[in-house]
């Protein structure tokens, strides 16, 4: 797949597919962008998942940092998943696995104006591919942001387009497992509250048979009744 853009501060977005040959195109969709702020896509190390951002240029004006979330579909139908910003945004970078994605706010290393505006909201910010923010720090004197190398996949090709076709299918067999571990977890609370509470209910048994033990010793019972009598 390609994805390309028009210049800096482009209103639309043509997804072009090189499937069927080097020398002949396919176009997938075209779509609007919401503003003319975007000015760079950047697309998943495995595809079919993208980010339009954006980034302020070196040494240039701040950007707005406004972010998109989107990606294909199986069938190469377009989904928008989130729209969302990292205010003065200069890096954005997915992880080997294309599951997640670091955005930042980084300062040149020079002591100029520009360096000193920059270092005012240095920061970083994780996501998901879906644009679910994780975590965000602001990070003073941050120059430089990466992802450590990802280790090859210990599956196969063939493998990998299989569960991703079928991701439904493989999804429902381990949200199955995660529910029944859940369950087993919630069944040890419910167990362990039980005891805890039948421990706590021998302790006030106990208390209130010495309390009754003690008020008969010493004539406090009956001293309460003949006065409840008399009122």
């Amino acid at each position: 797949m390609r994805l390309y853009l028009v210049g800096a501060g482009c209103e639309w977005v043509v997804i072009y597919s090189r499937s069927t040959g080097p020398e002949k195109c396919e176009l997938i969709c075209t779509f609007d962008l919401p503003s003319n702020s975007f000015n760079e896509v950047i697309w998943a190390p495995e595809g079919q998942y993208f980010v339009i951002a954006s980034k302020s240029a070196a040494g240039g004006a701040s950007s707005s940092g406004d972010l998109l979330f989107a990606g294909l579909t199986v069938d190469n139908k377009l989904e928008i998943l989130h729209k969302d910003e990292h205010y003065m945004l200069t890096d954005v970078n997915w992880d080997p696995s294309s599951r997640y994605i670091i955005t930042a706010v980084t300062q040149p290393f020079s002591t100029d104006q520009g360096g000193y505006k920059y270092s005012m909201e240095a920061g970083y910010a994780l996501w998901t591919f879906q644009g679910r923010n994780l975590y965000r720090e602001q990070k003073e004197k941050l120059f430089q942001v990466t992802w450590r190398p990802h280790p090859p996949s210990l599956l196969p090709p063939k493998k990998e387009i299989d569960i991703r076709k079928n991701i439904k299918q493989h999804s429902k067999k381990y949200d199955a497992l995660d529910e029944q571990s859940k369950e087993t977890a919630r069944s040890a609370f419910r167990r362990e509250r039980e005891e805890k509470t039948r421990s706590f209910k021998l302790v006030l048994d106990r208390l209130a048979d010495w309390k009754a033990e003690k008020e008969e010793e010493n004539g406090w019972r009956k001293a309460q009744d003949a006065f409840n009598e008399n009122q």
